[in-house]
């Protein structure tokens, strides 16, 4: 047996096993043998028939079917006697086979990189921060009585303190309808700085019921443009706020606040929770990006595809019967989320070798940490914390990343940098429904199975083995008592 290999890069390789015909004969022959147990010809027994009879008319399908079989043996074997580690599912490209002569196959694989990080102390970093202000917290209060705001149906609006329903048709400048530009029942807050002043302007001067066409300028950096669009008022509802008093303080927070005064201070510490929060994680995002900057090496295509994979069931997840919208465009998804991908194969080969070199480790006192941190924000026991915790591979390895980075962080050369600027990032109100948690941040602690499950096995496609940790927190100790 030949084997000759081609490497594309460091981690993507080709295999060329070229095997004689005197090294498939034992094969065919084993495999001859236990056919002609069970072939059946007129005019001879069970297991009668003479092989050359058996050769002639069944040797190509019996041939092929063995060397099927025995392409992943030589394969095998190949990457044994080489001590090649195959990470995700081997790919067979090519197989051909001349009787009497030759077997070739092909098979296309990726390695593991060999990563030792570098550079990854001594980062100088910026790390943003926010000074809270009064202008702020007013905001804030605001959106805590728009949560709790009472509408009742009129039939025109007085002023801009009014939430209007409207059935709105785009029109060509020859007044029919834009095809697929029509919105029904859009809510039309009246007060929306951001709301077209021509639709507000207009429906200022409209009553329940009635509909017209109009004409709305929209303004585009240093120009404008106008569009035509008819629009049919379903319903005019006045906007009353209640009183900002003691006791709506007390009864909004449950008791937590029994006066205005509580209640500004509990919205003021909850910004600064979320602006460190918000900064933290990109402070975070830099410290990752800068060290996968300082180190360039190939990632195998198998581990990309597998992290992508994991997306694609996360987006399954968040749809209604788990499954993909029928116009969802799949080659564009992958496509567009393939340079994250990378970053994440990146980051974790990285990540684990900087762990490696620094001995980091997780101790039990690591994980009481995380679970008295985590307690009392989820109601939940700390000891029931930490029993899940060390349950769970996915929170252990959270939990281990949260140390590294902490390590990192500890070496870094960080400079802090004051940004009073809120529309930089774009925080929207803590007022329910308000709070945001989204997070657009790198996984840092994104893991998948590298333990090779399909060493030396050859398949004609992709893997399709993305880790999927179905791990559940625990339940609150007020929701387990419902």
């Amino acid at each position: 047996m030949e084997v000759l290999i081609n490497s594309k890069n460091d981690v993507s390789h080709e295999m060329e096993i070229i095997v004689p015909y005197s090294e498939l004969q034992p094969h065919f022959d084993k495999a001859y043998r236990e056919e002609a147990k069970n072939i059946v010809i007129p005019g001879f027994r069970r297991g009668r028939v003479p092989l050359q009879i058996i050769k002639k008319r069944f040797g190509d399908a019996i041939e092929y079917q063995v060397i099927e079989k025995v392409s992943n043996d030589f394969f095998r074997e190949a990457i044994e006697e080489r001590d090649l580690k195959p990470v995700g599912q081997p790919v067979l490209q090519d197989m051909d086979y001349k009787p009497g002569e030759q077997l070739t196959v092909k098979v296309a694989y990726d390695t593991e990189p060999e990563v030792v990080a570098k550079d990854y102390k001594g980062l100088q970093l910026e790390r943003l921060t926010h000074e809270i202000t009064d202008s702020e917290v007013d905001d804030e209060m605001e959106g805590i009585l728009k949560s709790r705001r009472t509408l009742e149906s009129v039939e025109k609006a007085d002023d801009e303190n009014h939430l209007v329903t409207i059935d709105i048709q785009m029109l060509e400048d020859d007044g029919t309808p834009k095809e697929g530009q029509r919105n029904e029942n859009m809510k039309v807050e009246l007060e929306d700085e951001y709301m077209s002043r021509d639709l507000v302007a207009e429906l200022l001067n409209m009553k329940s019921g009635e509909e017209k066409d109009v004409e709305l300028t929209h303004q585009h950096g240093d120009h404008e443009h106008t569009e035509k669009a008819h629009i049919k008022v379903k319903n005019i509802e006045a906007i009353t706020l209640p009183e900002m008093t003691d006791e709506f303080a007390e009864e909004y927070t449950g008791g937590q606040a029994k006066t205005v005064a509580e209640l500004r201070d509990m919205v003021w510490k909850r910004l600064e929770e979320v602006w460190e929060q918000r900064y933290k994680q990109q402070f975070e995002n830099d410290l990752v990006g800068e060290i996968v900057k300082r180190n360039a090496f190939d990632v195998p295509e198998s581990l990309v595809n597998s992290i992508i994979d994991d997306w694609v069931k996360q987006v399954k997840e968040q749809q209604p019967g788990k499954e993909l919208p029928p116009d969802f465009d799949m080659e564009q998804y992958r496509q567009g989320r393939r340079p994250e991908a990378e970053y994440t194969a990146k980051w974790m080969y990285l990540r684990d070798s900087i762990i490696e070199q620094e001995g980091i480790k997780l101790e039990d006192s690591d994980v009481e940490e995380k679970a008295e941190r985590d307690s009392a924000s989820m109601g939940i026991d700390k000891e029931r914390m930490v029993e899940f915790y060390k349950s769970s591979p996915q929170y252990t390895q959270t939990i281990l990343v949260e140390k590294l980075i902490a390590f990192l962080s500890g070496n870094a050369e960080i400079k802090d940098v004051n940004d009073d600027d809120i529309s930089k990032t774009g925080l929207g109100p803590l007022a329910e429904g308000g709070d945001t948690g989204h997070d657009h941040g790198h996984d840092h602690d994104h893991d998948h199975d590298h333990d090779h499950d399909h060493e030396g096995e050859v398949e004609a496609g992709e893997s399709d083995d993305a880790a999927d940790s179905g791990d559940d927190a625990p339940e609150s100790t007020e929701d387990s008592e419902k």
